[in-house]
């Protein structure tokens, strides 16, 4: 099934076109190409999708793409040189796509870049990202994606990183990490490493920082080998560290600016520095930390006294000042 029974005369001015749940759909337009007005094309939920359009390119005046959950999709265009109007791009469960279309980095009004669960994407087009206007770059769940392009320390507008559940990444780690990040998040050992190697603390603008996976640090932040955070934080979240048992005293010591303190998955974290946590914290959330939840006891536990000042506290999904269940 396709488009073809719709003319080119009656799709003309086109801008915004948005396909979902067609499971019988395998292209779009088989004979001919996409109206050269559009601007905004959403695919969704169109599981026999296999071409957008025979003539394997994207209009001009295209400034967003999104699809989603097209499974069978292995190539969006063979480029993008005539797209250079792009400003978003996402592609997220898309399990058989192979390859992004050449000439990325000629996408100079691209601020927000999405890829989420594609597995088959093995590598970024050669070039790279774009330099220029990139704010948002976020990549999860793509297992075989390899190395990301050694010239992402260098995008200057890059403000929010996020790289999830990709084991084959390698970074850069001799170029370091993009310096106006606002907010980073990262899961995995392979790019957990390589952060605390070169320097969480060199990332002055972070005021977002999410962690999760560590399965070895006994300690958070690593002080042992030479760890520490920015004192810029206003937000963090760790979790999935199994063998956590404390948090390092000098290393909350210096985030005067933390308000959002989140602690999952760290079943052996048993209490707060001794010298308490930062006095600017307003929100603690807890979850999955059986032995630290035990110490949290109002007016009973050992850590009690560290917490009492923190307006909202939540430890397993449970409001901590709440009257307690007989």
């Amino acid at each position: 099934m396709h488009m073809q029974n719709i003319s080119n005369n009656s799709i003309s001015h086109l801008e915004k076109l948005s396909i979902s749940h067609c499971s019988s759909l395998t292209c779009i337009f088989s004979k001919g190409q996409f109206p050269a007005s559009l601007k905004h094309l959403k695919l969704k939920d169109c599981l026999e999708l296999t071409l957008l359009s025979s003539r394997d390119w994207l209009p001009e005046a295209l400034e967003e793409l999104k699809i989603i959950k097209c499974p069978k999709l292995e190539s969006v265009a063979e480029s993008f040189f005539n797209s250079t109007s792009l400003k978003l791009i996402k592609f997220w469960s898309c399990e058989n796509l192979k390859s992004i279309p050449a000439g990325l980095h000629n996408l100079i009004h691209l601020s927000d870049f999405c890829i989420f669960y594609c597995p088959s994407l093995v590598s970024f087009p050669k070039g790279g990202l774009p330099k220029t206007n990139l704010e948002n770059l976020r990549i999860s769940c793509c297992e075989k994606l390899r190395p990301l392009p050694n010239h992402l320390p260098n995008i200057d507008s890059l403000q929010s990183l996020s790289i999830q559940r990709c084991p084959s990444i390698t970074p850069f780690l001799q170029e370091g990490f993009p310096a106006n990040l606002t907010t980073l998040s990262i899961e995995g050992l392979n790019i957990y490493k390589p952060l605390v190697e070169w320097g969480l603390h060199n990332l002055t603008s972070l005021l977002y920082l999410i962690i999760y996976e560590c399965p070895e640090a006994e300690s958070f932040p690593q002080e042992e080998i030479g760890m520490m955070l920015p004192p810029s934080l206003e937000y963090l979240w760790i979790g999935g560290f199994p063998k956590l048992k404390y948090l390092s005293p000098k290393g909350f010591q210096n985030l005067t600016s933390l308000e959002s303190l989140f602690i999952f998955d760290c079943p052996n974290l048993i209490s707060f520095p001794d010298v308490g946590l930062p006095s600017s914290l307003l929100q603690l959330n807890i979850y999955n930390c059986p032995l630290l939840k035990k110490q949290c006891k109002k007016d009973k536990g050992r850590e009690w006294s560290k917490i009492a000042y923190i307006p909202q506290v939540e430890i397993d999904n449970k409001f901590i000042y709440d009257p307690e269940e007989e």
